[in-house]
């Protein structure tokens, strides 16, 4: 386990904490787990809309950088939304990644950002009655030009492409410690994009393999007959994905379908671990009694620094405090604002014995 304390929206490019859009606007699903915490009852996962993940998405990232910029997105989320972005130190970045047998190199993470800002993606909005085509890049960072190593990365997530992300109509909820384990690109695709199926009913995705090539972004000129694109792209990614269930969350198999005398498309049956279904489970009913009390990441730092300051166990805290709030809620008076309540309830706390 490691637990790296981030500074997020801590850096000289805020002056102010002012929203670019209203509570309410941004009210959408969240994250659940911490990034920075490798917790498999607890799992760090980030939804990402299915517009980013599959179509309509050009540039020159590739699968490093879609697993940092899943990775960032995870971190940033709470604060989405406001004005001059996100700052997160890079050595802390860099423990993540080493921690998962990624990559972790002086310069990796910059040469990643610049081609996320290089990378675009175009998607349809409506107000009203009216009907817009949009287009923006994904990203955009900055850091210092000396001394790069163990200092701040300061990003953020373009405008137009927050409501899409806070709102979106379909997402997959990327598993991001799993996400950066992958190391085929194609695995890391196919993950995203199975993800997003994974909650259907049926459990299946099916499509086309002339759509499956495009949203893998397999070259044209690459594997052109059935064995061979069987062979090199989807079975190594396929295995990959099966070989942690419980890292993924699922496992799948898939069945191809002719036209003919040729394939035309595949179908993929998805099956989810019980240990899953056991933490959606969780999830649903805690949702719709309203008890599930989601802590930002600069509450959990600062609670984090008081359990620290204390020598107490920052979970047996946590748990201690979620079991106290839902005791609230069922007596009608649940805690209306969870960040300022939990640390509120870390401040009066006189001892604590570790878990």
């Amino acid at each position: 386990m490691f637990s790296p304390l981030m500074a997020i929206c801590q850096n000289p490019f805020v002056s102010d904490s002012l929203s670019l859009f209203s509570e309410t606007e941004l009210s959408g699903i969240q994250t659940t787990g911490s990034p920075w915490l490798l917790d498999v009852a607890d799992p760090a996962t980030v939804p990402v809309p299915l517009q980013v993940v599959i179509t309509n998405i050009e540039g020159p990232f590739t699968a490093r950088d879609r697993k940092l910029w899943t990775f960032l997105l995870h971190a940033a989320f709470d604060e989405l939304g406001q004005r001059g972005g996100h700052s997160l130190k890079i050595s802390d970045i860099n423990a993540v990644f080493r921690s998962l047998g990624g990559e972790h190199s002086t310069e990796w993470i910059w040469n990643s950002a610049k081609r996320l800002s290089k990378t675009t993606v175009e998607f349809e909005t409506t107000f009203g009655e009216e009907v817009y085509d949009t287009i923006t890049s994904i990203f955009w960072a900055t850091v210092p030009r000396k001394g790069r190593r163990g200092n701040e990365l300061h990003f953020g997530f373009p405008e137009p492409l927050i409501p899409l992300i806070k709102e979106p109509l379909r997402f997959a909820r990327l598993r991001v410690h799993f996400l950066i384990q992958l190391s085929g690109k194609y695995a890391v695709t196919l993950y995203e994009i199975l993800e997003g199926f994974a909650n259907r009913r049926d459990g299946q995705c099916r499509v086309t393999i002339a759509d499956l090539r495009r949203w893998l972004k397999v070259p044209e000129e690459a594997y052109g007959n059935w064995k061979d694109l069987r062979k090199w792209v989807i079975d190594p990614a396929v295995n990959q994905i099966n070989a942690d269930p419980l890292g993924a969350g699922f496992t799948v198999e898939y069945e191809p379908i002719r036209k003919g005398r040729n394939y035309h498309e595949l179908v993929f049956k998805l099956t989810k671990t019980d240990g899953r279904k056991m933490v959606e489970s969780r999830l649903k009913r805690a949702a719709h009694k309203g008890e599930r009390f989601n802590i930002s990441a600069k509450a959990e730092e600062t609670a984090r620094e008081i359990a620290i300051s204390k020598g107490w166990d920052y979970y047996a805290l946590l748990e201690r405090w979620r079991s106290h709030a839902h005791k609230q809620a069922e007596k009608g008076n649940p805690p209306k604002n969870a960040d300022a309540a939990f640390i509120g309830y870390c401040k009066r706390q006189k001892e604590l014995r570790a878990a």
